[in-house]
């Protein structure tokens, strides 16, 4: 198994506009590049601006509504009870493609990447100039889902619409996306509110949700997770709620999401699963951006224990040793937490900043991730947990966002395997191959 995202220029007006971050990800959305070197980026109120700066509005970090349950919130709290041990080692971890520089240099022989397209659609989106900030792919079933962040369609949202996070089922090409019944994409949103979800309030306007990949229950559900915010603020703040945990199904023309109950979480709990889902045995692994590896890893039996936070346990890091992999404790990660997460391979490794995407390379576990939006690098352990490899580069100085491995295309299991990126624009296919090893 190889469990390896013609505008016009127009002077910055004088009262300070922020960018549009609906995914509350610090990095602006609807941003075009302009032949003179500048950005101009779409504002709030639908205005095209020169961006006043790059920094990230810092949220709020308020949650007005309940959460599913209490529970645990720390598992580094001392009295958090030991649930289970991984496999230990004190050993480095495995670094099967050998040396970052003898990987580098065995490019073109023994394993090779190439640019092989933009993704496609069908229907009447196939004509139509089609972009957004990255693309996951999951299975149910006989299924494959593709689920999108940002969407719409160039050069204005008339063309086609904008959702936040549209799901759509795949064909047998990895390249081509089935959108045969969609003429707008909103009316493909994904995970939405629960019902009884707080409504924004001033100076925020509207919902914002980031979405995860959707993990198999069994043949006919499954389960995704979303960061819910508010956004829409004329200063471009935005509002985090929290978690939200959503029971995923099979629709006619397209997959369903139905939310079951309030939040997960409150916001002080890290962005559960943004980086990836993975089901492997009897657990959902949960990834999340989060501890010193910038990897936090939870877990949920596979069932409908996912609903409830109190059947959740994380990984907790022990600061004092390179490589043992720590033990799990009940409870999820804080947002802030600097000791629940996956080992590094090393003190001075960080597993990515940000990362998305989980595939495989048999019997190889892999993370894609890309850092900086600017440079690819895959990580690989013998288990859904760490400790992780060093990170071996993929892609440099291309500029891209929200790497995504869609494992469902892996072909000679998981020699060749496909990954997308963004941002902001048609999403980029690549293929690699690892003929050699």
């Amino acid at each position: 198994m190889f469990s390896l995202s013609a505008i016009p220029f127009i002077l910055l007006p004088l009262t300070i506009a922020r960018p549009i971050d609906l995914d509350g990800n610090g990095i602006p959305d609807f941003c075009v590049p302009q032949d003179n070197g500048s950005t101009l980026c779409l504002d709030p109120n639908g205005k095209w601006i020169e961006p006043p700066s790059q920094d990230v509005v810092a949220p709020q970090t308020t949650s007005p509504q309940p959460t599913a349950t209490t529970g645990t919130q720390n598992p580094t709290d001392s009295t958090a009870p030991l649930v289970a041990l991984p496999t230990a080692s004190s050993l480095p971890p495995l670094n099967p493609f050998g040396k970052t520089a003898d990987f580098a240099s065995a490019k073109g022989t023994k394993w090779d990447i190439s640019y092989i397209g933009d993704i496609k659609y069908t229907g009447s989106l196939a004509t139509k100039s089609v972009y957004g900030d990255k693309c996951r792919t999951s299975k149910i079933g006989s299924k494959v889902i593709w689920n999108c962040g940002d969407m719409s369609c160039n050069p204005n949202v008339d063309v086609c619409g904008f959702a936040m996070g549209p799901a759509f089922y795949g064909t047998d090409d990895v390249m081509t996306i089935d959108t045969d019944d969609v003429t707008s994409v909103q009316n493909n949103n994904f995970v939405e509110p629960w019902v009884g979800d707080a409504q924004p309030e001033a100076p925020q306007t509207s919902w914002g949700m980031d979405t995860s990949n959707v993990a198999p229950i069994n043949d006919t559900h499954g389960v995704a997770f979303a960061r819910q915010i508010w956004r829409g603020a004329p200063d471009g703040s935005y509002a985090d709620q929290g978690n939200a945990v959503a029971s995923i199904t099979l629709g006619q023309t397209m997959p369903k999401a139905t939310r079951v109950g309030p939040l997960l979480t409150g916001p002080d709990i890290a962005e559960l699963g943004l980086v990836a889902i993975l089901r492997d045995g009897e657990y959902i692994y949960v990834y999340s951006m989060a501890g010193p590896s910038k990897v936090a890893v939870s877990r949920v039996p596979a069932s409908d224990d996912v609903f409830d936070r109190a059947n959740y346990e994380s990984l907790v890091y022990d600061p004092d040793s390179l490589y043992t992999m720590g033990t799990w404790h009940a409870g999820l990660p804080l947002k802030d937490t600097s000791s629940s997460a996956s080992s590094p391979s090393s003190p001075n490794t960080n597993t990515a900043s940000p990362i998305y995407g989980m595939t495989t390379l048999e019997p190889l576990y892999t993370i894609i991730c890309n850092i900086f939006m600017s440079f690819t690098n895959m990580y690989l352990s013998d288990t859904p947990y760490g400790p992780w490899s060093t990170g071996y580069s993929l892609l440099s100085e291309v500029s891209g966002y929200g790497s995504h491995a869609h494992p469902e295309y892996s072909e000679e299991g998981g020699r060749t395997i496909y990954f997308s990126q963004g941002p902001n624009g048609q999403f980029q296919m690549y293929k690699v191959t690892f003929d050699g090893y």
